[in-house]
């Protein structure tokens, strides 16, 4: 019998027959990326990608342009004890200048081994380290594909398990109403019970298509009970890429504003000492930068169009309230403002200091017109 004070040993009576950890690492590795320049410079398994919808018939649904994909083989990786990813990783490579890089780990067992996993996935150094090296070859051998190369620090990661069968079989109003718990602790990446609050949030953000089908998706996992995910997974993925350029630019932004304060400072200063300095090179810096934040800020938000399949619409739609992208957006579209705010005021010091210059030229012209007409032999 299962002591109810024992929630961990009621979660291994349900075991794992079929199922995936699919771990995904996003990177920012540049301004921009030709895609078709990748396809050809890359020596593993390539091609253009859309998202394949199975089940639903979509009328407008695609990424635009389609993603580069690329597969190589690489080392197993022992994620955790008894799971190693497969020996291959598959990046997916974005205009924008981010890659994704796609991991897969074969789960069998109990699901709290699942559990367990899941845990060792959250914040996995040894395996970011892995994904990391990954990108570094992938853009050494596609080299000159990327525009301003420079692979940045900051990473995003995102777990997605999908179950495709349970043994003894269970169907998925018997698993939210029977095993909540087990779900949350999964999602959190916990191996602890929850509190009731924090159950009922993460099962409350869920989407089905049909009656046998099921994802839940929280800020840093998802669950998919399901055989045929790969659009659902697709989207997810996309998300946790346009978090990572959405967090990306937001970090830059920050340090822009900084430097550009920093002009408006010492040009008003400037203009008191110097009438005669340009401040030319700070105003083509600062529009330079307001430029590759405004296409990579497009890039990213019109990247996916899911118009005509109101499933996967649902899905993005949970998944970017999940991930936080509203406010994101709204940071960075505030930054966007203040850049322009000063570049406006620069500009206007600028034609102030243009036009006291030609004053001063407009004064010396007179005097001098004055001096020649006092000069012997000058007048007529």
């Amino acid at each position: 019998m299962v002591s109810p004070d024992n929630p961990q040993s009621r979660w291994g009576q349900i075991a794992v027959l079929r199922g995936w950890a699919h771990v995904y690492y996003a990177f920012d590795v540049g301004l921009a990326i030709d895609l078709d320049e990748a396809d050809r410079r890359a020596t593993a398994q390539k091609g253009r990608t859309q998202i394949q919808s199975r089940k639903r018939v979509a009328k407008y649904f695609e990424f635009v342009p389609a993603p580069a994909r690329v597969t190589r083989t690489c080392a197993e990786f022992e994620a955790a004890p008894g799971f190693k990813t497969l020996n291959t990783a598959e990046a997916l490579l974005f205009d924008f200048g981010a890659i994704s890089v796609h991991f897969k780990i074969p789960i069998e067992g109990n699901f709290l081994d699942a559990i367990r996993l899941s845990a060792a996935l959250y914040d996995h150094p040894g395996l970011r380290g892995h994904a990391r090296n990954a990108v570094e070859q992938l853009v050494r051998e596609i080299g000159p594909a990327v525009s301003k190369p420079r692979i940045a620090d900051h990473v995003e990661d995102y777990n997605i398990f999908q179950i495709e069968e349970f043994l003894p079989e269970i169907p998925v109003s018997r698993l939210l109403s029977e095993y909540p718990d087990a779900i949350s602790s999964l999602l959190r990446a916990d191996t602890h019970p929850l509190s009731q609050e924090e159950v009922q949030d993460v099962v409350s953000h869920r989407i089905s298509y049909g009656q046998t089908d099921l994802t839940l998706v929280d800020w840093n996992c998802a669950l998919i009970f399901d055989t045929e995910a790969d659009d659902i997974r697709a989207v997810l993925e996309f998300t946790n890429v346009a978090l990572l350029e959405f967090s990306y630019l937001d970090g830059q932004m920050d340090a822009a504003l900084d430097e550009f304060y920093e002009y408006f400072a010492k040009t008003r200063a400037a203009l008191s000492r110097a009438r005669f300095r340009s401040f030319r090179p700070e105003l083509k810096k600062i529009s330079q930068f307001q430029i590759d934040s405004a296409i990579l800020f497009e890039g990213v938000t019109n990247a996916l169009k899911l118009f005509g399949d109101v499933f996967l619409a649902r899905l993005y739609r949970l998944s970017a309230k999940r991930l936080g992208l509203a406010d994101w957006d709204a940071s960075i579209n505030r930054k966007l403002r203040t850049v322009e705010s000063i570049y406006e005021k620069i500009s206007d010091l600028e034609s102030t200091r243009r036009m006291e210059i030609l004053e001063w030229i407009i004064i010396a012209l007179i005097a001098v017109s004055i001096g020649i007409s006092f000069i012997p032999g000058t007048m007529h």
